[in-house]
């Protein structure tokens, strides 16, 4: 039987984020990378919003990303969580200014708290982090519901980072999620 429910899917994206070797994960994270930098909307744009991964949990690694976006003149910004809450999950987004400006929230995630916050109609094109992503444009996250709330607050383009084990036809949706417009993996690149 095929998994339904989006925590079934979470697990099953999540065990096959753990199977990837040290070298396999840095591998794949370059190959999408460089597949992402592609993408017309991100060729085109002049500032991006990136995910900083969670590397102990092989999200996709973006740190290459993000260093051949700035050697661009990119303007990448980050997001910073503005609110812990289950029932509020809130982001804002800063200007990413090098490895000195961040520092760990509660998470251990990465963020650029003291420099310059960038509205979200500022941002031409958004990378989005998913633990998998169906053909549909529909992805999974970690379940918080930061990126659904902030992705329903720009019309820019989405583009989902996932590996190709973790790319499935469809995905379960709710009436709050909003689907990502490119998808790109370590093989491939499509808009769904």
């Amino acid at each position: 039987m095929a998994p339904s429910t989006k925590d079934t899917w979470r697990r099953r994206f999540r065990t096959r984020r753990r199977a990837l070797s040290p070298q396999s994960y840095r591998a794949r994270s370059s190959l999408i990378g460089h597949r992402a930098l592609t993408r017309p909307a991100v060729v085109q744009a002049q500032v991006v919003h990136v995910y900083w991964p969670l590397t102990a949990q092989r999200e996709v690694d973006t740190r290459p990303l993000i260093a051949l976006l700035r050697a661009r003149d990119v303007q990448v910004v980050l997001p910073v969580v503005t609110s812990f809450e289950a029932e509020s999950p809130t982001l804002e987004h800063r200007r990413y200014t090098g490895p000195a400006s961040l520092t760990p929230n509660r998470w251990g995630i990465q963020e650029p708290t003291q420099t310059e916050r960038v509205p979200p109609d500022a941002i031409d094109a958004v990378v989005v982090p998913a633990l998998g992503v169906g053909r549909d444009g529909h992805r999974v996250g970690h379940g918080s519901g930061y990126y659904d709330a902030f992705l329903q607050s720009v019309s820019c383009p989405r583009v989902a980072l996932t590996y190709e084990a973790c790319l499935v036809a469809s995905l379960p949706n709710d009436s709050h999620d909003v689907p990502v417009t490119a998808v790109v993996t370590e093989q491939q690149a499509f808009a769904p």
